[in-house]
């Protein structure tokens, strides 16, 4: 193994450790497709917004993953090759989607995909994707036709919409003890998976919503929408909605004074949300996440992150939709090391089938997979919107690191429990 190999072994086992358990003996091929591949490069690419309603989710999952591959090449690369990363911007546009799948596959002829952004995006493109050989991998939505059924080259890193609904029912029901739920959803395939599993476990409660109110992808004044859900009286309001719409919703709600328990999914947890909706209006909201604050305090791996990102990227605060292309990118590194020097597709989805317990040195919960089941983390935490001024946030969660402070005026979460495979 050359020096260069050692150091990325090292740092993929020391300080970002993936967890591979048992044995690390590389796959070889002596066949196979190697597509992407040369002496010298790995060339791999994913379709992620970096423009139109969710470029603020999609420019730091672009920033998150080139932080982690820029740190691989710096080290030489994996067995010689460095990796050179293709963000396609679609703008989150359908038709663009698909364009940057055939510009992606046909025109730069891409290993494989990795790090595509959005469950809408995904779904128009899934078909395609899953009919070929192309690995897949860490894909930013939460959506269980990733997963379920297993696709051979189709690899999730995040939780289930299923697993965020049920999670935040149960929390409302067992915990709060709140039975009078209101659904506001993105009337797409994102949002209603998230209704559907939600109202599926409900129905199990024995509760039924006071009020399901869904919006178009497209809408943009969200005030009817909320004097619809204030005229149910929910004591609780599950968004299932993205980060922008959640934000006026959240602040149209605050000027009515309509003040009922929120609840969401990861998507809406970017501190974005406090300076787009302001904090009064995001205070006290309850959401699903899996991966580690970035900020957290006494954590090899977050500081590693930090460190990583300020480098590539000096001045952007770390956030959990960097950090998660971050993880993403090692768990692509650490399979493209494990699928040994002659790198083929097929050597790589086997040795993405191999990976077992990654964790990413504890930023998300371990995953393993196998042939047969290729869902990822399967644990959720429930984290909490605070007051920056909040004793949990300065001296439990966050690290004194300057780019991670939080004045008392501002915003942060906090974690309230872990949910174990709920």
């Amino acid at each position: 193994m050359t020096f260069a190999n050692r150091a990325i072994r090292w740092l993929l086992a020391l300080l970002l450790v993936a967890g591979l358990g048992g044995s690390t003996v590389v796959i070889g091929q002596t066949g196979g497709d190697r597509t992407g591949v040369t002496d010298t490069e790995i060339k791999i690419g994913g379709f992620i917004a970096q423009s139109g309603p969710v470029a603020s989710i999609g420019i730091p999952v672009a920033h998150g993953a080139t932080a982690y591959y820029n740190t691989i090449n710096d080290l030489g690369g994996i067995n010689g090759r460095k990796i050179k990363f293709i963000a396609c911007d679609d703008a989150f546009n359908p038709a663009q989607t698909q364009a940057c799948v055939k510009k992606l596959i046909e025109q730069d002829q891409v290993f494989a995909i990795v790090h595509p952004l959005g469950t809408v995006p995904l779904f128009t493109v899934f078909d395609q994707l899953s009919k070929s050989n192309i690995p897949v991998v860490s894909p930013h939505a939460n959506a269980a036709f990733l997963s379920n059924p297993t696709t051979k080259n189709i690899f999730a890193l995040q939780p289930t919409n299923a697993a965020f609904a049920v999670a935040l029912v149960n929390h409302a029901v067992n915990k709060l003890k709140k039975t009078r739920i209101a659904i506001i959803y993105q009337n797409d395939v994102f949002g209603n998976e998230l209704r559907t599993a939600a109202l599926a476990r409900m129905k199990e409660l024995g509760i039924e919503p006071v009020a399901e109110v869904p919006h178009a992808p497209t809408d943009t004044n969200f005030n009817p929408f909320v004097v619809k859900l204030q005229a149910a009286k929910p004591e609780v309001v599950m968004m299932f909605t993205l980060l922008v719409a959640s934000a006026s919703i959240l602040k149209e709600a605050d000027a009515l004074g309509f003040k009922p328990q929120w609840m969401a999914t990861n998507v809406q947890t970017d501190l974005t949300l406090f300076k787009l909706a302001g904090l009064t209006a995001v205070e006290g909201m309850i959401a699903t996440g899996f991966a580690v604050d970035p900020c957290i305090r006494d954590n090899v791996a977050a500081a590693n992150f930090r460190a990583r990102l300020a480098k590539y990227f000096p001045g952007e605060i770390p956030s959990g939709f960097s950090e998660i292309a971050y993880i993403g990118a090692q768990l692509f590194s650490e399979a493209a090391l494990l699928a040994g020097k002659d790198l083929t597709r097929e050597g790589f989805i086997a040795a993405m089938d191999r990976i077992k317990g990654f964790s990413a040195d504890g930023l998300v919960p371990p995953v393993t997979y196998t042939p047969s089941d290729h869902r990822g983390i399967k644990d959720i935490f429930l984290i909490q919107a605070v007051r920056g001024s909040d004793p949990r946030v300065q001296t439990v969660a966050r690290t004194s690191d300057p780019i991670c402070q939080v004045s008392a005026d501002a915003g942060a979460f906090v974690l309230l429990e872990i949910v174990n495979n709920p």
